[in-house]
């Protein structure tokens, strides 16, 4: 079962993958800059547990990648004329939506799932034999 952290991982080696090649170091940068812990966005309310996670495609020192990632801002991007296109346009929604993410994270929220039903039984069977 993967953690969150190793989810986030593989999310940005994935999007590192799919990043266009020779646009400089785009690659390097969306690598060293996008760590777990500031990618994962956690929060817990008394119902409700929420997480997402945030990948900066524009990284300090390639902040190109926000073309790449929006073919709409670039006309050089979405008009096709450089080499990388199709397949690195929206890199990062490719690595999101890649079935192995999807499938790690339906994991995690199912585990999380369980856990929470466990807690719930405990505490009716403690409210039972209060009650009893």
């Amino acid at each position: 079962m993967a953690t969150l952290a190793q989810i986030a991982n593989r999310i940005r080696d994935l999007a590192v993958l799919k990043a266009p090649k020779k646009t400089g170091n785009l690659k390097r940068k969306l690598a060293d800059y996008n760590r777990p812990s500031g990618m994962i966005k956690q929060s817990k309310t008394n119902s409700t547990r929420s997480f997402e996670f945030e990948l900066d495609v524009s990284p300090p020192g390639a902040e190109y990648g926000k073309f790449w990632n929006d073919p709409n801002v670039s006309s050089t991007v979405r008009n096709g004329k450089t080499p990388n296109v199709p397949k690195s346009i929206n890199f990062a929604q490719q690595a999101i939506n890649d079935p192995q993410i999807q499938k790690m994270i339906d994991d995690y929220v199912s585990k999380i799932a369980d856990e929470v039903a466990n807690e719930v039984g405990k505490s009716i069977e403690r409210e039972l034999k209060d009650f009893i």
